[in-house]
Order: C-alpha cells, then structure tokens, then sequence
C-alpha cells in the first residue's frame, strides 16, 4: 500500500499552482515537468520540495568533483568566505602546518590576510586587494606570488582567483600551487635517444586526443612509451563504483560517460569525457578506486597507460598536472551544471544539449545511441526520449532511425538547447586558453 502524500506537501503545492499562468505551463505543472515557478508580485522563484532536494544532492555531486581535482582548490561567497575546499588543499594545509596564507571552510579570506606574520603581510595585501577586484567584477581573475617566509622552511605559492559569475552574487575560485622542485641536472642524450624524441613529436603531431596534444614535447616524449593502443567499444565497462582503477584512458574518437548509481542499480550521467580529456583523473589525488560508472557510448579507440606509469609522469610533469587540472576543472563544471540541467530544464532541450556535447567530443555528426541509453543517460522514461526526440526530427534538426542519429542543422540543434550547453562550451574554451 502506497503511502498518502503529506499534508502540508499537497497544501504547499496547490499553493503553488495558483501561481502558474497559461494552458501549457499548467498541464506541465501538474505533469510534475516544472520544478520552480515565478511569483509575479514579488518576483521569487519558489522551488518544489523535490527541486529543494536536487539541490541539496547537486552540491554534494561539486563537493565530490572538487575533490577530484589534483590542485588545491578552495571556494569563496561573496563576502570572502570560505565555502569548501577540496581534498588537495586540506591534505597540504596540515603538510604545510597552515602556512601560505592558509583558510579553512567558514573562515573569512579577508580576515585570514589581516592575521598574517609581519614579513608576508604585503602578499597578503596584494590578494585581499585582487580578490575584492574579482568580487566586485572589476577584473575577471589575478594570480599573484606568495613568500611564506615566517614558516621553518622557506616556501612559495602562486595564488590564483578566477570569478565564477552567475545570476546572484559573484563568488570565486582560489587555487594554490606551491613551487616545483629545482630541475634536475641537464643529461646529455644518446643518438638512440634523440631519434625516439623525433619520433615522439610526429606521434604527438597526430594525436587526436587534445590533452595529449597541447602537452610539451618533451612531456609527451617521456610518456609516449607508456601508450598501449585500444579500441572501447560501446557498452564496454571500464570501471564500476568502488573498482581498483589500473589503468587511465586518453580517448581518440571514442566517448565515455560517467553515471552515478542510485540505490545500486538506477544511474544517471553526471560527466561526458572525449577527445578532450581523460578517464582516471582521480589517481592523480592517490584515491585508487572509482567513484562513478565510466560506460563507453561511442565505439573507437583511445590510449591507455598503466596506472603506476601515469602516476610516475604525473609526478615529474608540471606541465601535466596544469593541464590535467585545467580539464578537471572543466568537467566539475559540466557535472555541476548537468545536476541542475536535470532537474530544471525540458527534456527536448537536454536532449539537444546531450547531441552537441556527443558530437564535439567524437569528431563526429553521426553516432548510434538506442531510446533505453539516451533515457538513463538523460534520467527520463524511453517514452520521453521518443517525444523529445521526434519534435527534433519534426523540425529537421536530426535524423533518427532504429538508433543511428545524424544532426541534420547544428545551428538549429544549438538554438534549441538550453544554456547549459554555451556555458559548459565557453567555460572549456576560457581554460584551454588558460582563462
């Protein structure tokens, strides 16, 4: 026997749908399709109670991507206060005995500069002065060097705060990197040695992957022995929650997404990795286990490594780590965007979303996807990808049959997706360009 819906929950939403305005609205209001609705005397968006509850679940979803991150990382409000800090920052913050400017989660940034030694407070100064820029949009981010010079063994960092602009308030991002150790003795190589070089860098010149790619030569030389070839196929598992992760993915022109499992079984795809990025980026904080199901949709062929190699050239490479972190900053937008997205938007405009996603990470217009993939990966009944999916075909946006889809007007495909899409696109194009 069902259980009767509380009281107060039926009371709050006839109360609500008082609010709705129009024949369609109303239909998809009571549909249960519409999750906010707009109070037109006091102009407030009031939130469903299961909307309320995305939310909640949403910010527990960025928490874990921040902790996905090999940097330090840490988030402010608008007020400078710190909201939370990934994995990274904690575990350097009790490395490094608080020292380099040092704030925990509650604690103020501003008043954190205040408190600092004598010697440091000019570097202080100078990110309590950029940070205020960023709060106050007067600059989009400032990145500055910091001298710990009251702490036992002389250390430096170079603090970086980027803004991250929404409707409300502007909060920011503050990464902390902490200086390499000095290059190691220049070695003289062998012929042998210097012929693999070349032969590194015409590899290199054809990768497809645009990690790999944007990697220097000399990076990419020392790891390129390490690359094992392979064709994923899709619906190949590479990992389930909580598998030993012994190998990461670099993929060519394959596409794999990464799903969320409610309750054991039900799953819901939170990421989108490609030719872009790479499957395992969680090594690269020590956790050897995968936190997502990483499911290959798109059928072709990517590079592997061993974990133990990646994790050696990880270490050595700076260069690897900038970029590695550039990337996972990415993804923990579109994870945090695509929580909302499913929760807030129609699923013709999701739908289109998820086809010019698919098809900018696989180099490719056509791909086969069937109706049961596409509803778990959009987290909607197959009769809902059918609706979805034939309004699209209607207006000769896609070709759809049996599975095999075509993008037919890309242009047309973009105006109908919802902003999630430009932003997620955007954000990744200012961090590839080092934004």
């Amino acid at each position: 026997m069902l259980d009767a819906p509380d009281k107060s929950q039926v009371a709050f939403r006839h109360w609500v749908r008082r609010l709705v305005t129009g024949a369609a609205e109303l239909k998809a209001f009571d549909a249960g399709e519409i999750d906010a609705v707009m109070d037109r005397d006091s102009g407030i968006a009031v939130l469903m109670p299961e909307a309320q509850s995305a939310l909640h679940d949403s910010n527990r979803i960025a928490l874990s991507a921040l902790d996905a991150l090999p940097g330090e990382v840490c988030v402010l409000d608008a007020n400078g206060v710190v909201v939370m800090t990934n994995k990274a920052w904690r575990l350097a913050s009790m490395a490094h005995e608080r020292v380099g400017l040092d704030a925990r989660a509650g604690e103020n940034i501003f008043e954190a500069c205040r408190d600092v030694p004598e010697s440091e407070r000019k570097y202080a100064a100078e990110i309590a002065e950029g940070l205020r820029q960023v709060l106050t949009r007067g600059r989009e981010s400032m990145s500055c060097k910091y001298d710990c010079r009251a702490s036992r063994t002389r250390r430096q960092c170079t603090f970086t705060i980027a803004a991250v602009t929404g409707s409300g308030p502007v909060n920011a991002l503050v990464t902390r990197e902490w200086s390499g150790e000095p290059p190691a003795a220049k070695k003289t190589r062998s012929p042998s040695q210097r012929r693999m070089s070349k032969s590194a860098l015409l590899v290199q010149a054809g990768a497809k992957n645009r990690l790999l790619a944007s990697l220097p030569a000399a990076d990419y030389a020392r790891m390129v022995s390490g690359f094992e070839p392979v064709k994923l196929s899709y619906g190949e598992v590479l990992y389930e929650p909580g598998d030993p992760m012994d190998a990461v993915y670099f993929p060519d022109n394959c596409l794999v997404s990464l799903l969320t499992l409610v309750e054991g079984h039900r799953a819901l795809e939170v990421g989108l990795v490609g030719r872009e990025g790479m499957i395992g980026a969680r090594l690269a904080l020590g956790a050897a286990t995968s936190s997502v199901r990483a499911l290959v949709q798109g059928t072709g062929t990517a590079m592997r490594m061993s974990s133990p190699r990646f994790l050696k050239e990880f270490r050595r490479s700076p260069a690897l780590q900038r970029t590695l972190f550039q990337f996972t900053d990415t993804l923990m937008i579109q994870i945090s965007q695509t929580a909302a997205c499913n929760r807030f938007h129609l699923v013709e405009a999701r739908l289109a979303r998820w086809l010019l996603m698919t098809a900018e990470r696989m180099a490719s217009v056509d791909f086969h996807l069937t109706h049961e993939f596409l509803a778990d990966m959009l987290g909607v009944r197959r009769e809902g990808v059918t609706v979805a999916a034939s309004a699209l075909q209607r207006r000769n946006l896609i070709r759809y049959r049996r599975g095999d889809i075509t993008i037919l007007d890309t242009r047309g495909l973009e105006a109908t997706s919802c902003s999630c899409y430009r932003y997620v696109q955007s954000q990744g194009a200012a961090r590839m360009n080092g934004g």
